[in-house]
């Protein structure tokens, strides 16, 4: 009773403490909404786990199962689950001041026993009620405004296409056998870019998942809307899921990205159905504050050989839930987007996709060392080791392509795939040392930027179509409203159809846009060495030449002659006009948006 009572304080100072990070401070918490309940639920796991390792040693050392002795704890666990959650205490002074709390607790707690024991028998239930009220009441809200939003418009005619978006986080192109990658990796999409249209030089917007998104939702440049670490994406403009819902549509998001595509970053903006988080014992694990702060310690995550990111969502999981929405309404079309996080790092797809490209006669231990590797610094491994998590990552490609084979075989099984639009992308790359950077977010280069994009939809995208030109993913919400009839004055989100590229002009299909990708200035976090750390990165493409900028340097490369951007151009003769037409292209497109800004 002890045990549970203290964890529910606990539970509430956590909350108070999380409140207060969200509402005053404006930071992000990086958790679900439903820890009104799974917070408490997830300390008393945890102290009651404690409460029974007492009592078994207690068994041996009675004084061990005094009430001095387990407030002691108690209140030394409770204290160090609140101070855990603060950014600027170090661990040590975090522990020292919890069991010098917790020693006092004992001390007093042993003079007033009888108190105690029975503040604690009247107090508990009304503490357990409370957090049933406020979970139950949390699920109803969420539940009235679904039904709110899905109800906001009349159902469009019957027989309306239904939209599937589905992001492949963090999947660069050139890992793909659908681009020419020598592993067979993406087997399901070639097949399904047979079928349709496959976009060769597809660029995102940015180089990480939140301005790409916000790109992909509202047709916009990051330059033209507020989205980043430290502001979510702002409601000055309508997004894809406002715009398909005030049409009748029925709206879903099933996200694996519990970091940035969450409720907290305004990404999930206009769907009746937005499930970030959902119950899992790693979902459970991270509400609480002392177990989330503990599972951040690499040393920690290497004891329990526990290197993936606690409650992740799977590919299977992700179109489980999917599945079970579309099915439970077919009177209205879907506007439903996916977002598969199992390419993103730590890559750690399971078995056989987890030694699928392994090299021959890889041992056990070797294959666990690589997957330790996944939580390492990568800059700091050696190009050996670097190469295992190319396998681990392509492994892991092929495990997300393979499901999406099993989503697209239930939708033909459910007789809706030809009357749907897919759509399947990636929201940026990876980057593995090619110019000394590694993960995303921190450059510009191909391998950050560059990723896949396939349009399917039988009867209105042509078959087997490859667009080898420059395309961008932004363009992606007005190419959706073309092929949905929706588009014209009422249309209010930006951007131009990429259907002009699948049509009979073939130059521009070869050449195809001018696109830009940036990335802001990041003043704090991350590594001294990310060029990100140094200025605003800008990246303007036309084919075959990329500019990029960050701060006062520049370099130019030639995609067509030097797809890995290796060569430099920016100080050869020879290319001083394009270098400075691109240069120039770039600066006045950044004064347009800030004068439209003002």
């Amino acid at each position: 009773m002890l045990a549970a009572w203290c964890a529910l304080l606990t539970a509430g100072g956590e909350l108070a403490m999380r409140a207060a990070q969200k509402l005053i401070l404006h930071r992000y918490i990086y958790l679900s909404r439903e820890i009104v309940w799974m917070t408490p639920l997830a300390d008393v796991l945890l102290f009651v786990t404690v409460a029974a390792v007492l009592s078994l040693i207690a068994l041996a050392a009675p004084r061990v199962g005094s009430l001095r002795v387990a407030a002691s704890v108690f209140a030394a666990i409770g204290a160090m689950s609140i101070l855990t959650l603060q950014p600027w205490m170090t661990w040590w002074a975090m522990l020292a001041l919890a069991i010098g709390f917790g020693y006092q607790v004992g001390v007093i707690a042993s003079r007033r026993e009888v108190l105690v024991t029975r503040i604690v028998r009247l107090s508990l239930p009304v503490l357990l009620g409370a957090v049933m009220l406020a979970g139950v009441a949390q699920r109803l809200l969420r539940s009235r405004t679904e039904h709110a939003v899905a109800t906001q418009a009349p159902a469009p005619p019957r027989g309306t296409p239904n939209v599937l978006v589905i992001v492949w986080d963090a999947v660069r192109a050139q890992n793909l056998s659908v681009y020419g990658y020598s592993r067979p990796t993406t087997p399901v999409l070639s097949a399904l870019a047979a079928t349709g249209v496959a976009f060769d030089q597809a660029i995102a917007t940015a180089p990480y998942t939140l301005p790409t998104h916000a790109s992909l939702f509202t047709g916009m440049w990051p330059h033209q809307f507020r989205a980043s670490w430290e502001h979510p994406l702002d409601t000055s403009m309508p997004t894809l899921a406002e715009a398909l819902g005030s049409r009748g549509y029925r709206t879903g998001a099933f996200s694996a990205n519990h970091i940035l595509v969450t409720w907290e970053y305004g990404l999930l903006r206009g769907f009746s159905r937005a499930q970030d988080f959902v119950l899992s014992r790693g979902e459970l694990a991270r509400s609480s504050g002392l177990i989330k702060w503990g599972m951040e310690f690499d040393f920690v995550r290497r004891a329990l050989r526990w290197y993936d990111v606690p409650g992740r969502r799977s590919a299977p999981d992700i179109r489980a839930s999917f599945l079970e929405w579309a099915d439970a309404d077919t009177t209205r079309p879907f506007f439903a987007f996916l977002n598969v996080y199992d390419a993103h790092d730590p890559y750690l797809p399971p078995a056989p996709y987890d030694t699928m490209f392994a090299p021959p006669g890889i041992g056990a231990a070797e294959h666990q060392r690589a997957k330790a590797n996944s939580i390492a610094v990568r800059r700091q491994l050696s190009r050996a080791d670097i190469s295992r998590q190319i396998d681990l990552y392509d492994g892991a490609i092929a495990y997300a392509d393979q499901d999406l084979g099993k989503l697209v075989a239930s939708l033909k099984q459910r007789g809706i795939l030809d009357n749907t639009l897919l759509v399947v992308l990636g929201d940026h790359g990876e980057s593995f040392g090619e110019h000394g950077v590694h993960t995303h977010g921190n450059d510009v280069f191909a391998e950050a930027i560059h990723v896949p994009m396939v349009f399917v939809m039988p009867g209105k995208v042509p078959a087997g179509v490859r667009v080898t030109g420059v395309t961008s993913v932004r363009d992606i919400p007005a190419t959706i409203a073309e092929l949905l009839g929706v588009a014209g004055a009422g249309w209010p989100l930006q951007g131009t159809s990429l259907s002009r590229f699948w049509g009979t002009d073939t130059l521009a299909r070869a050449r195809g846009d001018t696109v830009l990708s940036e990335v802001d200035y990041l003043p704090r976090g991350g590594e001294a060495w990310f060029p990100v750390r140094r200025g605003n990165v800008r990246s303007l493409l036309a084919w075959p030449y990329q500019v990029i900028t960050v701060k006062d340097s520049t370099e130019l490369f030639d995609r067509a002659v030097d797809p890995g951007e290796q060569n430099d151009l920016a100080r050869s003769p020879a290319h001083a006009v394009v270098r400075d037409s691109l240069t120039a292209a770039l600066k006045r497109w950044r004064q347009d948006a800030v004068k439209a800004k003002l």
